[in-house]
């Protein structure tokens, strides 16, 4: 387990061999429902977000959409400049939920928190690229 409690996890879709997300769970969190959650990483705003559509497929029986892969935190700080931009559709369904997670769960934290200052301007960088 990784500091702090975050567990890490590349998400590509069952199927794909191209990463779709990186993930955070924090498994021994002291709420229920963060024990339950997933955070995915919005590498064009440096934040994980809480997903609940994520979170849904990381606690299906079967059926799912990404295969989920535990990975530590080096090979997190890897996957993380991998990870492609979210698209306005995804980040405006993470914003609305409809299942999972209510409005008020949907909360963030700042990748330099989970990942570290260098993966933070990593990420800035590439987004100040984009512009």
């Amino acid at each position: 387990m990784a500091k702090d409690g975050w567990e890490f996890w590349r998400l590509t879709r069952v199927g794909g061999t191209t990463v779709d997300w990186l993930a955070a769970t924090r498994p021994e969190a002291r709420a229920l429902a963060d024990q339950r959650k997933v955070w995915t990483l919005i590498p064009n705003r440096s934040t994980f977000l809480a997903n609940w559509f994520v979170t849904e497929d990381h606690h299906r029986a079967s059926d799912f959409v990404w295969t989920h892969e535990n990975i530590d935190i080096v090979e997190a700080r890897q996957v993380a400049v991998e990870v492609p931009n979210v698209s306005a559709d995804d980040l405006k369904r993470m914003m609305s939920p409809t299942a999972e997670l209510t409005l008020e769960q949907i909360d963030r934290y700042p990748v330099e928190k989970l990942l570290g200052k260098r993966v933070a301007t990593i990420l800035s960088d590439r987004r100040v690229q984009s512009d």
